[in-house]
């Protein structure tokens, strides 16, 4: 359910908990029950911090299958480039693909 917010003659600005539906409708200032209208505020994306909203996306993305590290983990460290020169045989045959 989205908050809205309203604001109260006396008492100044109040949130409330609401169905979409109801979203137009006045809502009672809870110090003085007095019918307020409600105001356009700005839209609330994300009201994490920023790492509290990594660790929660992090999460999201490994709930099927989850990466459990070791001592060996490498996570934040660069990875070293992938070499793109061909592998060259050097044993005594080489139409022959030995296993060492």
């Amino acid at each position: 359910m989205p908050i809205y917010e309203y604001e109260c003659s006396e008492h100044g600005t109040f949130e409330e908990l609401r169905p979409m539906q109801r979203c137009a409708e006045p809502a009672d200032c809870p110090t003085c029950a007095q019918s307020a209208p409600r105001v356009l505020s700005a839209t609330r994306v994300r009201q994490l911090s920023r790492a509290a909203g990594i660790a929660h996306e992090r999460n999201e993305k490994s709930q099927h299958s989850p990466h459990v590290c070791s001592s060996g983990c490498a996570h934040g460290k660069p990875k070293a480039p992938k070499t793109t020169q061909p592998q060259v045989y050097r044993g005594k045959r080489p139409w022959v693909m030995e296993h060492g």
